[in-house]
């Protein structure tokens, strides 16, 4: 260990580390840990490069997840599951199941700031997996306690009538905030054609079929 923390605050990640928990301390690094938690309104050492390397190691964690529960479903509905699953609003939720924010340094021009606590939250958590991540080289720290909540989510998500009618999520999330349902367009009748996505006068999404 290159220098020891202030007891204080090595106290409160051990805090931490025991709400998780993860199942052994022995292997973490300390230094990482305690940088995952720092935001970049608080000081120019901070948890961004943490939180862009947990943000694939998060990725990965939830992909051996699904392929261990659900690796009989279609691509389709694992990629839709992934994308929920790893979202800022199922990850704010798991920081906040755990506090985070009474061990995040923060500085006070954020702070008050409501609408950012969100991202916040969840780039802190997947700055932590980060610090965890490197601190095995593995899933080892990460998986004991992250696969409940992913398994939370996921069966909630899949109770949904939307999930696996992507059209049909679409029409319920336009409606809902615009009022009004998308269009199918296709730009031509040779092949491969092109569909497109419009609401009202903005095209959303495009693509072609697979070969």
């Amino acid at each position: 260990m290159p220098h020891l923390l202030d007891p204080r605050r090595q106290a409160a990640l051990t805090d931490l580390l025991n709400l998780l928990p993860v199942p052994s301390m022995a292997a973490i690094n300390w230094q990482l840990l305690d940088r995952a938690l720092i935001h970049p309104s608080f000081s120019p050492t901070n948890n961004d490069e943490l939180e862009f390397f947990g943000d694939s190691a998060l990725r990965m964690a939830a992909t051996c997840f699904l392929w261990r529960y659900f690796g009989d479903r279609r691509v389709g509905e694992l990629t839709a599951l992934r994308s929920t699953i790893v979202s800022d609003d199922t990850l704010s939720h798991i920081a906040r199941a755990y506090a985070l924010d009474r061990y995040l340094l923060i500085g006070a021009s954020v702070r008050g700031d409501s609408k950012a606590q969100k991202t916040i939250l969840a780039d802190a958590l997947e700055a932590v997996i980060g610090a965890l991540y490197f601190s095995t080289n593995d899933l080892s720290l990460i998986q004991p306690w992250l696969d409940p909540h992913l398994r939370r989510v996921s069966d909630h998500v899949l109770t949904l009538p939307a999930m696996g009618n992507y059209k049909a999520k679409l029409q319920e999330l336009t409606q809902r905030i615009w009022k009004c349902l998308p269009e199918y367009r296709t730009l031509n009748q040779t092949t491969p054609f092109q569909v497109e996505v419009w609401l009202g006068d903005r095209p959303l999404a495009g693509g072609r079929p697979k070969p």
